[in-house]
């Protein structure tokens, strides 16, 4: 999965020439936090409701909010906005727009082509959405959660019980344990006939995996 399969194409923008009045009440009228800033279809910057609340005491700081709105409406976007803008590429996979939205505790990134051009914008709840949709969360079934060695085949064994009993994976991932390096939190996903769950789950603690919970999805919804 890439930033491009995943991104929103229909972005709101201001210029840079823009007055920072016009970006406040752009942010107010969609909700938003920050708003990629453009000359021509370039990104050139963003501004957020941080950088105007860090430029309005310093041009008027004594007025009030009625003489500060006519000092926002005579300063241009360009000179409130940040210019050093971290950005993905519409070809960049998504695991690593994910990595820079958690460790940066942005809300969105713009994305941008080779050129500079801005073609869309990736934000936290679209990288939820990527996790729903992998995860499965949304497909009945069952989730069940097996501790598993970290050894080769060990999930192959277990697609083959699977696929014994004519079941479905919806997902599979595996998670590492805290302090034990040597186990793997495996999370699959399978839906199917109710029985043949039942027994499919039987059959993979009689081979002698640990499963630690099992739980039907209309549990979890």
């Amino acid at each position: 999965m890439f930033v491009k399969d995943w991104m929103k194409k229909d972005i709101v923008t201001v210029n840079k020439n823009d007055t920072i009045l016009d970006a406040l009440h752009l942010m107010r009228e969609h909700g938003f936090r920050r708003l990629p800033v453009l000359e021509g279809d370039k990104l050139v910057g963003i501004i957020t409701e941080k950088d105007i609340k860090d430029f309005s005491p310093s041009k008027a700081s004594t007025l009030d909010i009625y003489e500060l709105h006519n000092v926002l409406a005579r300063y241009e976007v360009k000179d409130a906005m940040t210019m050093d803008v971290i950005t993905v590429s519409p070809d960049d996979p998504i695991e690593k727009a994910a990595i820079i939205l958690r460790d940066k505790r942005f809300g969105g990134l713009p994305v941008v082509d080779e050129n500079g051009k801005l073609v869309g914008l990736i934000t936290a709840v679209d990288v939820f959405d990527v996790f729903v949709v992998a995860m499965g969360i949304r497909e009945k079934g069952v989730r069940v959660n097996i501790l598993v060695e970290d050894r080769p085949g060990a999930i192959a064994v277990l697609a083959k019980i699977i696929k014994q009993f004519e079941l479905n994976i919806i997902s599979l991932a595996t998670f590492y344990i805290k302090d034990k390096p040597n186990l793997r939190d495996l999370v699959i996903r399978i839906n199917g006939d109710n029985d043949k769950i039942n027994k499919c789950i039987d059959e993979i603690k009689n081979n002698g995996f640990d499963v630690t919970s099992v739980l039907w999805m209309d549990e979890i919804q």
